[in-house]
């Protein structure tokens, strides 16, 4: 009896040996230009990340995952919902040179402002970051440091990741306001959650009912 707890012991140490403390971070996003409801949650830590999608409009209402493979230079993306009977559930890969912006990265002037102010419980700075149309004012987290800026290839069109990845800055921007030179507010990202959370390396990986498409079937 004593062996097996022991064993328990370890079995469980172990497991809690290869978590690692990561930030979960859920936002609203909103698009002046657009009337769906996007709410996404990112699940980071230093060295992985994973981004979930709930979208909805009149027509859609779907909720997505992806997960950047930084090994394999590919972002693997797979959907929640039923599919039909003695249908397979498929996660697709995506080729990061197939992941194009719709903005240019190298294109801001950053400036990091000093400020800070306390967003969530969490202590962040204001960096300020300028293009030839429009300016984004974000709030990034200074406590929990992880290299999420390494994501940016991945999450091409996130004008954040962009931001953070010019000058390798590390956290998690909280907030974001993005406006034209004109003073209108283009897209935003408002708070509605950070947790600490421990998170191990199989957070990150598709759920096991899924299986890879095959190009050519799906």
């Amino acid at each position: 009896m004593n062996k097996f707890l022991s064993l328990f012991a370890l079995l469980l140490f172990t497991a809690y040996s290869f978590a690692e403390k990561g930030l979960v971070v859920t936002q609203k996003f909103t698009d002046t230009n657009s009337k769906a409801s996007v709410t996404v949650t990112w699940y980071v830590t230093d060295a992985a990340c994973k981004m979930k999608m709930e979208f909805t409009d009149d027509k859609v209402n779907s909720v997505s995952w992806f997960i950047p493979d930084y090994s394999g230079n590919q972002l693997l993306t797979y959907a929640e919902g039923e599919v039909p009977a003695g249908a397979v559930k498929n996660y697709y890969l995506i080729p990061v040179a197939g992941i194009k912006a719709d903005h240019a990265s190298n294109d801001y002037k950053i400036e990091r402002t000093g400020e800070t102010k306390t967003i969530g419980g969490m202590n962040c700075e204001k960096i300020v970051a300028r293009s030839a149309s429009s300016t984004t004012e974000m709030w990034v987290t200074k406590e929990f440091t992880a290299s999420f800026y390494k994501a940016s290839s991945f999450f091409a069109n996130s004008v954040e990741l962009s931001i953070l990845n010019a000058q390798k800055i590390t956290g998690v921007a909280l907030e974001s306001n993005t406006k034209d030179n004109s003073g209108k507010v283009l897209n935003s990202y408002s708070l509605v959650s950070a947790n600490y959370m421990q998170l191990s390396s199989t957070d990150f990986k598709v759920p096991a009912p899924y299986k890879l498409a095959v190009v050519g079937k799906y």
